[in-house]
């Protein structure tokens, strides 16, 4: 049995999946309360601001108890906001739950990315990798490089092989925003807000990870990436599945991801993920 159903007071038999709409619901409330615990909360009408405490920067998203939907008005308000605080102008949210929004922040000003919302059935174990992927704690002595690579790698975003790998790693780790990155990640695997998988080269040591964030039974998968030249060699897929495979064995019964592309969608779908709707994440160029 998997260990999300024990005590569920069930017999397989009347136990039921979730609809879509239960699960986009879900996913949405997620997005909620994840970043509140260690964000303060600002509201601005119809939107909600996270402002964190302590880590990197949040959005703002759609109030979960609003009554109308976000205005322009509102829009600039948050933005405005957000340069007082000097961080990025970003909202995020669930199109389905707010269908409208990316209409109304284009007219504010913002570019709107819309990209692929996913979430896991039965996990399918990815074909094996060339390469080691394994959880890391936040004593691990590779977690700053770890760190690294996936900061690399999200700087050349995509699935294509390149160049870019060891080297760049290297100075990444050793640049001065490391540290303060390495003490909140430790800080959050202690705490259990984030776990963390890394993926390791022969001869090569870190070249990618990945995280899951879990909130009760519901847990978001964030930030896989692989150095481009260690790409194609199974290591993102290994990645994901083995965070899903933690969700799944810890208590997790609804685990999703949001994919940049559908390029880099198919990678969380050859391990068993599926596409229920979009993300949006919204920006001022």
């Amino acid at each position: 049995m998997n260990p999300a159903e024990e005590g569920s007071g069930l017999p397989a038999a009347d136990r039921r999946d979730p609809t879509r709409d239960e699960l986009l619901a879900l996913i949405d409330s997620y997005c909620d309360t994840a970043p509140r615990a260690t964000a303060r909360v600002e509201e601005h009408g119809s939107l909600v601001l996270f402002v964190a405490e302590r880590g990197w920067p949040f959005y703002a998203r759609p109030r979960l108890d609003r009554t109308t939907e976000p205005t322009t008005e509102e829009i600039r308000s948050v933005l405005a906001r957000q340069i007082e605080l000097g961080v990025p102008q970003s909202l995020e949210w669930v199109h389905e739950m707010a269908p409208a929004l990316a209409t109304t922040a284009r007219a504010a000003g913002m570019t709107v990315q819309e990209c692929p919302l996913l979430v896991l059935g039965s996990p399918v174990e990815p074909r094996p990798a060339d390469g080691v992927v394994r959880l890391v704690d936040a004593d691990d002595p590779e977690l700053s490089n770890v760190n690294a690579a996936i900061e690399v790698a999200f700087a050349m975003p995509g699935t294509r092989v390149g160049e870019v790998g060891v080297v760049e790693r290297n100075h990444a780790a050793g640049a001065p925003s490391a540290a303060h990155r390495l003490e909140f990640t430790a800080d959050a695997l202690r705490a259990g807000r984030t776990v963390k998988v890394a993926a390791f080269g022969a001869d090569a040591g870190a070249v990618g990870g990945g995280s899951h964030n879990p909130r009760g039974e519901v847990s978001e998968i964030v930030g896989v990436g692989v150095l481009p030249a260690f790409r194609r060699r199974g290591l993102a897929g290994a990645v994901t599945y083995l965070l899903a495979r933690h969700a799944l064995d810890n208590g997790v019964t609804t685990v999703f991801c949001g994919a940049e592309s559908s390029d880099v969608a198919r990678v969380y779908e050859r391990v068993g993920f599926r596409r229920i709707g979009t993300i949006c994440a919204s920006e001022i160029d």
